[in-house]
């Protein structure tokens, strides 16, 4: 078949207009209607006056600055550099700059300026994409990820090591202090610099002793405060891909985004960075997030086996939303599991799989959580029983079960996940 001619200087008899040049579903487009719609109000919460300044060489416009960091965090461009030289030879970003081409030190300066104040801006990107319709809330997932703190782990210490570690500040402090003192010469206007290194240190020692000792908390199950970093006293050891770490919990709610019935991505509908070293305690906090930012709750939520716990079950039923959730913990195959007890709400007493009855025999507390005891009359029963060594192996008292404040959630959830 014949070629098709083809011309690196050719010219265009008539030029397109820059808006030509980029698609009308393009994403970029989301983000200049979003910049655009800002009003003075909203720059002045940023601190950027966006009419600039009379006096002066013309500066970018704010307008054109913020942009191409927006449409850099949507397209995994963070690097100054790497959005300088997209400003150059992008399509998108030379939309969204008018063909202007900002340096990487101007996009710097912008962002030091005012990257907290742009946090504010989270919450209104995810509405302005409800309003487009281009989130779709009928489901939303979470998970998290561990972020590597700017701190050593050789830093990390236990009450104990403080002590050992402001016990040796100590000496090696009298023995400098000695050695300035000796000799007929007049004592140092200014401490020496290893001096004064070691007398901070020292009081970076007991400052990290007085805050370990106010937060210092009981057990639970999600560990106590028994180590604290000097560096970064709120990081805490995360296992991370590098090993155990001093680091954080990053968390993220995301909702597909739509166009035209198919989904082109996600959008993010709640962010959090926690210093808890599991997911367990955060499911319930970023769904209550993601509804406060998007005004609507999700009936269906995704997550995995680590944000599993009967509290979050039940916040989740008292709110009217599912979440599907494996649930590890449970022994699939065990047919004497106390799932296979039916409850009999009149006589407030569980029915075992061969239909012998445990009534309610008292309450108590394990691991801090209260529990109602139900258990057989007799242990005899048991013992006649054929499963017996199967079921239970308890002689003197027969079988058991532990009821907890979040059993009901908790069954009724392995028996919507069976299905």
């Amino acid at each position: 078949m014949p070629l098709r001619d083809m011309d690196r200087e050719q010219m265009w008899l008539l030029p397109p207009t820059l808006d030509e040049l980029l698609p009308p579903d393009h994403p970029a487009r989301f983000v200049a209607e979003f910049v655009d719609a800002l009003d003075r109000q909203d720059w002045a919460e940023m601190g950027v006056d966006p009419e600039g300044d009379p006096l002066g060489a013309p500066a970018y416009h704010p307008r054109a600055l913020l942009s191409v960091w927006l449409y850099g965090f949507m397209t995994n461009v963070r690097s100054c550099r790497k959005l300088e030289a997209a400003c150059r030879d992008q399509i998108p970003f030379l939309w969204l700059t008018g063909w202007q081409h900002p340096d990487h030190n101007t996009l710097w300066r912008f962002y030091r300026d005012h990257r907290q104040a742009m946090r504010s801006l989270f919450k209104r990107t995810v509405r302005t994409a409800m309003v487009m319709d281009l989130v779709d809330l009928a489901v939303q997932a979470v998970d998290g990820t561990k972020v590597i703190a700017n701190a050593s782990k050789d830093r990390d210490y236990t009450p104990d090591q403080l002590e050992r570690l402001l016990a040796r500040v100590e000496r090696a402090i009298e023995d400098l202090e000695a050695q300035n003192e000796e000799g007929e010469d007049a004592p140092p206007a200014r401490l020496p610099e290893q001096l004064a290194d070691q007398k901070a240190l020292r009081e970076r020692v007991r400052q990290a002793m007085e805050e370990q000792a106010s937060r210092q908390r009981p057990p639970s199950r999600y560990g106590g405060r028994n180590r604290i970093n000097l560096t970064d006293w709120d990081a805490k050891l995360v296992k991370t891909r590098q090993g155990t770490m001093p680091g954080y919990n990053a968390q993220a709610m995301v909702s597909p985004i739509a166009s035209d019935g198919d989904t082109t991505g996600m959008l993010m509908t709640a962010v959090d960075v926690v210093d808890q070293t599991n997911d367990a305690g955060q499911l319930t906090p970023m769904m209550e997030q993601a509804e406060a930012v998007t005004g609507v709750r999700t009936p269906m939520t995704l997550a995995d086996a680590g944000y599993f716990g009967g509290g979050h079950l039940e916040a989740s039923r008292r709110r009217g939303q599912q979440v599907a959730m494996p649930d590890t913990a449970r022994p699939l195959d065990d047919p004497y599991h106390k799932d296979q007890f039916s409850y009999d709400e009149d006589s407030d007493s569980y029915i075992c799989p061969n239909g012998e009855r445990l009534p309610f025999v008292g309450a108590r507390k394990h691991q801090g959580s209260p529990v109602r005891i139900y258990r057989v009359a007799s242990a005899s029963v048991c013992l006649d029983c054929p499963a017996f060594g199967v079921c239970t192996r308890e002689y003197r008292l027969g079988r058991s079960l532990q009821i907890g404040p979040y059993d009901r959630a908790l069954r009724n959830h392995r028996e919507w996940m069976s299905t």
